[in-house]
């Protein structure tokens, strides 16, 4: 599915944190932040990101989580040699395998490179546009 950039820079001027669409969706790794042992086993699941913000993401996953569960989170962020650990984030929705996640404690760190990577991503989206075929960029 094409997504029309002019229409997410649009809606990024109402966010507080503008977000940023993925183009190479990447892995992440996520688990519950509380133990479930008579749910499940503990252990770590797998997730890809398809957009995100310095205070959130969408991922899609198989992981048994829903709206209200708190998760820990690893992002490896594309060129970056250390991954963005995300202490906890909430589940603020689910529909079907794709969930909203708001992070809530975020370390230095990794708010540090959620930034760079969030930066340097809009910065390359604003330049792709004169990139597109014509019928593309309408």
């Amino acid at each position: 599915m094409i997504q029309n950039p002019h229409r997410s820079s649009v809606l990024n001027k109402f966010r507080q944190h503008p977000r940023v669409r993925i183009s190479a969706p990447f892995v992440c790794a996520l688990s519950h932040c509380v133990s479930r042992r008579w749910l499940r086993s503990p252990g770590v699941d797998l997730g890809v990101v398809y957009d995100l913000s310095i205070r959130g993401a969408r991922v899609s996953t198989e992981a048994e989580i829903r709206p209200g569960d708190e998760v820990t989170l690893r992002l490896r962020l594309p060129k970056q040699i250390k991954p963005a650990d995300i202490a906890v984030a909430k589940v603020r929705w689910a529909k079907d395998q794709f969930f909203g996640l708001a992070f809530t404690k975020v370390s230095i760190a990794a708010q540090t490179r959620l930034k760079k990577y969030v930066t340097i991503v809009s910065t390359t989206a604003v330049k792709a546009p004169a990139c597109l075929p014509s019928r593309l960029a309408r």
